[in-house]
């Protein structure tokens, strides 16, 4: 549930919503009108939050879950509940599910992408795959509407200076160039092909039939905005070889991923032998065997392309784990 803001028009107009599920997505449903101040129909005290009699009459006939109206409502509560709810609130250890993990790689890159950039400030995301899962979790269960009235409240708090640079880095424009200041300082690039990057990415999620899922032609006014952003929006004046250092530096906080678990049967289907052998043996030891397996599975050697990834992936997984 969200309050969504409607900005089609002047003055602004709000609506309270929720994500419902669609034959392979989620879909949205309007439950109230909230007119054009969403605050005379709550209020935030010591006591609580409370809502006007006429919000809750017009939900009266649904079955809704107080909490997630509350949750709703949150980003419109002043500053010093927020605080007291924070300081109230348990913290629990959250465990995703393999099933989960799967899930939200399956997210839209360009929903991974900018939240990334809003977590992290990073203009580089070549290495998003190994962010921990935990960092989406936000996204998931969520239309493509409630994901993008999401994506408009937490760009409101990007600074002037790094609109340019998140716009950057969420349509990975530096795929486009070869230079290595593409990673790290897209400024120096060549600004118009800069623009034409930008529009062949731009265009090609304007035309992107799973990212406007459950939305259709709805999700091409949310992304308007970022033609703004781009053409609007010059980058920063930043000194290049402190930004290198930041990079650089952070390299070494980045969490590493930790290996996934091998199937013991496939193993042996792949290398011939149990997990038991493969642990009593060097690392050397199991090189060898390695090698032999990748030379006679090699696709150059007629040997199945997937089945070569899926022994150099198992490998790898293996190998992290052995000591040298």
């Amino acid at each position: 549930m969200y309050v969504a803001v409607l900005g089609e028009g002047r003055p602004l107009r709000f609506e309270l919503r929720r994500s419902v599920p669609l034959d392979g997505g989620f879909g949205f449903e309007t439950l109230a009108s909230l007119g054009e101040d969403p605050g005379r129909m709550v209020r935030f005290d010591r006591f609580g939050i409370s809502y006007a009699e006429e919000l809750l009459e017009a939900l009266a006939h649904m079955d809704l879950d107080m909490d997630e109206l509350d949750e709703a409502f949150a980003p419109f509560a002043p500053q010093d509940f927020r605080d007291r709810a924070g300081r109230s609130r348990t913290w629990t250890r959250t465990v995703l599910t393999r099933t989960q993990e799967d899930a939200i790689r399956a997210l839209h890159p360009f929903d991974r992408r900018r939240m990334a950039f809003m977590r992290s400030g990073e203009i580089n995301l070549n290495r998003i795959d190994e962010v921990s899962p935990k960092l989406f979790l936000s996204l998931m269960g969520k239309s493509r509407d409630e994901i993008e009235q999401l994506f408009l409240r937490l760009e409101r708090s990007l600074p002037m200076e790094e609109v340019r640079g998140y716009v950057h880095a969420v349509f990975n424009l530096q795929r486009h160039f070869t230079s290595p200041a593409a990673r790290t300082m897209p400024e120096a690039l060549d600004p118009t092909g800069l623009d034409e990057a930008f529009m062949h990415e731009f265009c090609a999620l304007w035309d992107d039939a799973d990212f406007a899922f459950g939305l259709g032609t709805g999700a091409r006014t949310y992304l308007r905005r970022y033609a703004c952003l781009h053409f609007d929006f010059d980058f920063a004046a930043s000194a290049g070889f402190e930004r290198i250092f930041h990079d650089f530096m952070n390299d070494f906080r980045r969490p590493r991923p930790r290996p996934r678990t091998v199937a013991p049967e496939r193993v042996r289907e792949l290398f011939g032998m149990d997990m038991a052998e493969i642990r009593s043996m060097t690392r050397r030891e199991f090189a060898r065997i390695f090698r032999k397996k990748a030379m006679s599975m090699h696709p150059d050697k007629g040997g199945d392309h997937d089945a070569f990834v899926e022994l150099l992936e198992t490998y790898k997984r293996i190998v992290s784990s052995k000591p040298e």
